[in-house]
C-alpha cells in the first residue's frame, strides 16, 4: 500500500481515465494486528490501527483490488462497507515430476526470509516451545533453517538440534533432503508461498493456522494444521515414523497443488 500511496495521486492526475488495479499481496494491517496481539504490545496495536487507516484509504481509491487470500477478501469488504471490488489473484506453483523417497530424507526444515518479522517470530517460538519436547522424545531430532536476511538472533539458535544455514540458491535444497517442513507462524497475512512450494515439492508439512490461511488445505489429508506444542510434537512424530502416512500425505499435497495451483489453472 505504501507504494500506491506515493503514486496514486500522480496516476489519477496524469491518466484520469485509467483503471487502477492494486495487487495487495497481503493486508499489512492484519499482519501487524496479529503480531501486536501475539506480543501483547499496545504500541504495536496503535501502529497497526494507523496502518489500517492508510491501507484502507488506498484500497478505497483504486478501481480493483487483487488478493490471493479469501479471508482477506472478507476483511477488505468489511472495512470498505462492501464498496471495494475485490477479485481473486491466482498463485502458481511448479510441481516437480519426481521427488526423493521418504527413506532418503531426515530431519525438519524451515524456509523463509528473515527480513519478514513473522518468520523470525515463528521459528524462535518453535525452537523454544516445541523442539525441546521433540528432542526429549528423540535425540536425533534436527531442524535445518534456511532463508535470506538471517540475523544474529536466528544464528544464535544453533545447537546440536538446530542448524541455521541462511540463504539457499535452490529452494529444492531446503525441501528434498528433509522429511518434514514446518511453518510455525504466529502472525502474518496473505498466502504463504513457502508452504505452497513445500507442498508442491511433496515434503509433508506441519503448519500453524496462520500459515495455512487462504490455501484451502485439509488437516490430516494434505498437511497437519496444529496449534499447541503437544499437537506439533504429535504430528511431527507421526510423519517421522510412519512411511505410509508420509507417502500418502506427500501424494495428496502434490495432487492438490497440481489441480488447484498449476499454471494452466492460474
Amino acid at each position: 500500500y505504501y507504494v500506491a500511496q506515493n503514486v496514486l495521486e500522480q496516476i489519477r492526475r496524469l491518466a484520469p481515465k485509467a483503471r487502477v488495479l492494486f495487487n495487495n499481496a497481503d493486508l499489512h494491517f492484519l499482519r501487524e494486528l496479529r503480531a501486536a496481539k501475539t506480543e501483547g504490545d499496545v504500541g504495536k496495536l496503535d501502529r497497526a490501527r494507523q496502518t489500517r487507516t492508510e491501507e484502507m484509504d488506498v484500497i478505497r481509491d483504486v478501481d480493483v483490488v487483487l488478493s490471493y487470500n479469501d479471508v482477506e477478501h472478507t476483511v477488505i469488504q468489511a472495512y470498505s462497507d462492501g464498496q471495494s471490488t475485490v477479485v481473486k489473484c491466482p498463485w502458481v506453483v511448479n510441481v516437480p515430476d519426481a521427488i526423493p523417497a521418504a527413506s532418503t530424507r531426515k530431519g525438519l526444515s524451515f524456509l523463509g526470509s528473515f527480513r519478514h518479522h513473522p518468520n523470525a517470530e515463528g521459528i524462535q517460538w518453535f525452537a523454544r516451545d516445541v523442539l525441546p519436547r521433540l528432542a526429549a522424545q528423540n535425540s536425533d531430532t534436527h531442524l535445518s533453517i534456511y532463508g535470506s536476511g538471517m540475523h544474529d538472533d536466528i544464528r544464535a539458535l544453533r545447537n546440536e538440534h538446530i542448524t541455521p544455514h541462511g540463504f539457499v540458491t535452490n529452494v529444492c535444497d531446503a525441501y528434498n533432503p528433509h522429511r518434514i517442513f514446518i511453518a510455525p507462524l504466529l502472525s502474518g497475512a496473505g498466502i504463504k508461498g513457502k508452504v505452497m512450494s513445500a507442498l508442491a515439492h511433496g515434503i509433508p508439512c506441519v503448519i500453524s493456522p496462520v500459515a495455512a490461511e487462504g490455501i484451502g488445505l485439509r488437516s490430516g489429508y494434505d498437511c497437519f494444521i496444529v496449534d499447541k506444542p503437544e499437537q506439533w510434537a504429535d504430528a511431527i512424530n507421526r510423519l517421522t515414523h510412519d512411511d505410509t502416512l508420509w507417502e500418502t500425505m506427500s501424494q495428496n499435497a502434490r495432487g492438490y497443488m497440481h489441480d488447484s495451483f498449476s499454471f494452466a489453472r492460474g
